[in-house]
């Protein structure tokens, strides 16, 4: 599990480890020294290359001065380019010792109808801004970065690529295109939320080597975390040899509805993917007309008549309700019908629109998983509010609502009112119909087995599961290929890593 800090915790953090004896220039010098492996992994040696390091007038410039100086003294040809004169004592130094090595330095002129020539470099590193960046890059700048983007180089950047906002993401502009952004210490909030994840490349956190002491500034905080693929298979489900179906969950599924096939196929992937997540029961409740496209989409699962199952309920654990269901009034009052406040349940699709038009409190047993535009009409706002924080529509959700909330996204959030989560494990395969009636079945199968455990915690682990199936799938098929049964037969294999 890794923790996900906001700029000014990081701050509480650096500066607790500092006042407890941590040397400031010695934490620069653990950044530096990590960002520069990275860097050699990027490239595969740095030995001969002409890398250009972008360099701003802070501690994040004070870092890309020492990547610098690691640069030269591994065989490197460093290039350095101040985009404002280094102010601070740790960056001074720096530059200090950057000078004394002879390695070349520009300034770029703060003057936006001059430039300098820039030969094309083998590599750049963007050192200008750190994680107290809010606005528009200076004219200067974005010119810069128009460049740097047009040479089409690898590009490391360092802690943020400049120009992203590290509380809330927002991007704006010109920006430099990181091939690889090396996190310091945690990852920002505003590299998870950020839009334009173009931006930012693949992730990196590394350590710099804060004292666990200091963690102490970050008590009274509520943190923000995410799951990683090797916390997955410690908080599945286990069995016991002498288990049985009836111990390991019923599941009752309203979903499907007549008049099109791809919603009893959106039924029966939510069903599939519970069956696949562990249930041992999974009955759908559907109408008696799709009942024989349902067995034979999914053969493990039972069905009943929605109208016996109001009659004459089945037992079960769990309700999941929405998938490729349709919104009449009919089916609201079969939900109703079929829906306990003190039984766990996980809401989706229709389920959550009929909810936004018939708003009442789910209870602290409920799941729902909206996707923004869902969230939308269920807070009543557009889906570009949704969109541009998060954060703050999963909490009005949960206030709402009440319950467990799954904000989907590329980057999810995960949402109980005392705490917030977030899933950074996914792939963009899973930008396809189907994605999200896959995500019901697992997480009501990891209720329903484990019921002990809160839903917000199933909630955490069925995101987490959902991604890394997805990613496999992308690995066997590529990215655009998978479909969500592709996505589902992947649960097994990486259960198992």
């Amino acid at each position: 599990m890794r923790l996900i800090l906001t700029s000014n915790e990081m701050r509480l953090l650096e500066q607790r480890a500092f006042a407890q004896g941590a040397p400031s220039l010695l934490v620069m010098e653990n950044a530096a020294r990590a960002a520069h492996a990275e860097l050699q992994n990027l490239l595969g040696d740095v030995n001969g290359k002409d890398i250009l390091y972008l360099i701003g007038p802070g501690n994040n410039g004070g870092d890309g001065l020492a990547m610098a100086r690691l640069c030269f003294l591994s065989g490197g040809r460093p290039r350095v380019l101040l985009t404002g004169q280094p102010k601070t004592p740790d960056a001074l130094t720096n530059l200090s010792y950057v000078k004394a090595l002879k390695i070349p330095i520009l300034e770029w002129t703060q003057d936006e109808g001059e430039s300098i020539p820039l030969p094309k470099p083998d590599a750049v590193v963007d050192a200008v801004y750190r994680t107290g960046f809010h606005g528009l890059l200076p004219p200067p700048l974005q010119r810069l970065a128009g460049i740097v983007n047009k040479w089409v180089v690898p590009v490391l950047a360092v802690d943020t690529p400049s120009g992203i906002d590290c509380l809330t993401g927002d991007a704006e502009g010109e920006i430099i295109r990181a091939s690889v952004t090396v996190t310091l210490g945690h990852i920002k909030t505003g590299l998870c939320l950020c839009r334009r994840l173009n931006l930012i490349g693949e992730l990196r956190p590394v350590s710099i080597g804060l004292p666990p002491a200091a963690y102490q500034a970050l008590e009274s905080e509520k943190l923000l975390s995410a799951l990683e693929p090797g916390d997955l298979k410690s908080r599945l489900p286990k069995r016991a040899k002498n288990a049985h179906k009836g111990d390991c969950g019923r599941v009752l599924l309203y979903a499907g509805s007549m008049g099109m096939a791809g919603a009893a196929g959106m039924a029966a992937q939510a069903a599939l993917a519970c069956l696949r997540a562990g249930a041992g029961l999974v009955t759908i409740a559907c109408e008696e007309e799709i009942i024989p496209i349902l067995q034979a989409l999914a053969p493990n699962a039972m069905c009943i008549p929605v109208r016996k199952a109001v009659s004459d309920p089945p037992k079960y654990d769990v309700f999941a309700v929405g998938c490729g269901l349709g919104q009449s009034e009919e089916i609201w009052n079969n939900i109703i019908a079929l829906w306990q406040k003190n039984t766990p349940s996980v809401w989706d699709a229709d389920a959550l629109n009929m909810l936004a038009r018939h708003p009442m409190v789910l209870g602290e047993k409920s799941v729902m998983t909206p996707h923004p535009g869902e969230a939308a009409r269920l807070l009543g706002v557009t889906a570009e509010e949704v969109i541009a924080d998060p954060l703050k529509a999963a909490r009005a959700l949960y206030a709402k609502y009440g319950g467990t909330v799954v904000l989907k996204g590329a980057v999810s959030v995960i949402d109980k009112g005392e705490g917030q989560a977030l899933n950074l494990v996914g792939s963009p395969a899973l930008a396809k119909g189907g994605s999200g009636d896959a995500l019901t079945g697992i997480i009501a199968a990891l209720i329903g087995q484990s019921p002990e455990k809160s839903p917000f915690e199933h909630a955490r682990t069925g995101c987490l599961w959902h991604g890394m199936a997805a990613q496999e799938a992308a690995r066997q098929l590529g990215v655009l290929s998978p479909l969500t049964s592709d996505v589902i037969s992947c649960l097994g294999p990486v259960s198992l890593r």
